[in-house]
């Protein structure tokens, strides 16, 4: 099923993670109230929409309830971003994110019941665009345009193989680097296995720490 996302808001960060969604073949509302923005991006996304997202109605005529997240990224007006997360949490949006450039608007959205909060750089638009996508994506660090190194929840078809019978790096072409294993003493703890070995057995709750290209590791956690 495609993942819908709203992004309220196209400056640096707000266009980024858009583009970013898109390309990992999400279906993206991209709003703000500036025609050039808009312009500048409806070629990119599904939807562009100018609108000033403090207007109630206008806000509530776009149907933004029953999408997978909105992430409001007006970070050069904090009322008016505040406004819009308040408006949007009274709507009964299931996933708020919004962007903050300062403790204290933190601090604020925290006690409004914002959902989630993230830091305004391009890093963070593609580590938020990927986690966002992949409910299997756990965490993403970017090494470069194609490049990342991924943890992952272990796919369904890995449990109880080995890494020799897998082979990720020709069948998939990925790295494993690590894996991350609960302690069979407490399910809270995890410890690090280390240098994986061939005959290393891949078990239900592992994370996998991996490097490769960001569309082969994409095709690997939706088998």
């Amino acid at each position: 099923m495609v993942k819908r996302f709203a992004v309220i808001g196209l400056g640096y960060f707000g266009s980024n993670l858009a583009r970013a969604l898109t390309r990992n073949g999400a279906e993206v509302i991209a709003i703000d109230n500036t025609l050039t923005k808009i312009e500048e991006i409806k070629d990119d996304v599904a939807y562009a929409v100018r609108l000033d997202s403090t207007d109630e109605k206008t806000l509530r005529n776009q149907g933004l309830e029953d999408l997978d997240a909105i992430i409001v990224s007006i970070g050069e007006d904090f009322e008016n971003a505040l406004l819009t997360c308040v408006l949007l949490l009274e709507f009964g949006c299931k996933n708020v994110i919004v962007k903050s450039t300062s403790p204290i608007h933190t601090r604020i959205f925290q006690s409004v019941g914002v959902h989630s909060i993230v830091a305004p750089d391009l890093d963070m638009a593609e580590r938020l665009a990927g986690s966002l996508i992949s409910t299997s994506i756990l965490d993403a660090i970017p090494l470069t345009d194609r490049y990342s190194i991924l943890q992952v929840k272990a796919p369904a078809f890995m449990e109880g193989r080995t890494l020799k019978e897998l082979d990720l790096r020709r069948e998939h072409q990925v790295n494993l680097i690590t894996i991350k294993r609960q302690s069979p003493k407490d399910a809270e703890r995890e410890f690090i296995i280390g240098v994986p070995l061939p005959d290393t057995r891949i078990e239900k709750q592992d994370t996998l720490i991996l490097m490769g290209e960001k569309d082969s590791i994409g095709r690997l956690v939706k088998e």
